[in-house]
């Protein structure tokens, strides 16, 4: 049973912009709380935020503001949370903010100020819970951050497609899946603003759910079960809880 990850934290009222605001997680939290049990997370530590940023990018987050940071712990602290459930076969879902995957080793935007799926895997990594990952970034805008902290690392492999059409932009992710081989675990950033109605424009509620049904598939087949995923963008609020929860329903490997 997939397992949703969430703390109240998160309702914390920093500025980035008007579009990523706390009516983001509290919209996907109401929608799914009837259907999964909560895990509540702790912040991430130093220790953990080091691993994958350097000293100064930590001080840059801590000069933005003290709700920015706490809250950015907090969204890192989640990502272990439910990297961790993952590596002990419990599937999840982490309904976080800030989102992550635009913040590189020195530098974030984009919404982002921890990279917490690099901080997630990188944990596992070195506490030696897993020797390879496979990445899977679906959200609109590419993950260059995460990029950029996995670009010399061997044990990381990371899919990210894009295309304008919808039907294209399916068969290519599913073509990438195909062809993954064994690793131990699956991580995904799921944004949700390629909707149709949202800024990418693309793609429609029931293909959020085809796209957790293949990841489920791919990580049963090649990662022993062992898979996560972890809110990024997504804005529009009116469908936004519905899409996640399209989306977890296939990662629970209901058809679409």
């Amino acid at each position: 049973m997939l397992k949703i990850v969430y703390h109240e934290g998160y309702l914390t009222n920093y500025f980035t912009s008007l579009a990523e605001n706390p009516f983001r997680v509290s919209s996907i939290y109401n929608k799914l709380k009837d259907f999964y049990e909560t895990a509540v997370p702790d912040p991430a530590s130093k220790e953990s935020i080091l691993r994958v940023h350097s000293q100064e990018h930590l001080e840059k987050v801590q000069q933005e503001s003290k709700e920015t940071y706490e809250t950015a712990l907090l969204a890192a602290g989640g990502a272990l949370c439910a990297a961790r459930l993952a590596s002990r076969g419990r599937p999840s879902f982490a309904i976080i903010r800030p989102p992550g995957h635009h913040a590189g080793t020195s530098r974030y935007g984009g919404f982002c100020f921890f990279n917490n799926i690099a901080i997630a895997i990188t944990d596992l990594l070195e506490s030696e819970q897993i020797q390879t990952a496979v990445i899977v970034d679906i959200d609109m805008h590419r993950g260059d951050g995460t990029q950029n902290i996995f670009s010399e690392n061997p044990s990381v492999s990371i899919i990210d497609v894009w295309s304008r059409e919808r039907e294209a932009y399916l068969e290519m992710l599913q073509e990438e899946l195909d062809c993954v081989g064994e690793t131990d675990i699956v991580a995904v950033s799921a944004g949700f603003d390629l909707y149709l109605e949202d800024w990418g424009g693309l793609l429609e509620s029931c293909d959020f759910q085809r796209i957790g049904h293949a990841i489920y598939k791919v990580a049963k087949e090649k990662a022993r079960g062992r898979y996560f995923s972890l809110l990024e963008g997504g804005y529009f609020l009116n469908d936004l809880g519905k899409n996640v929860l399209a989306f977890c329903q296939g990662l629970e490997g209901k058809t679409p």
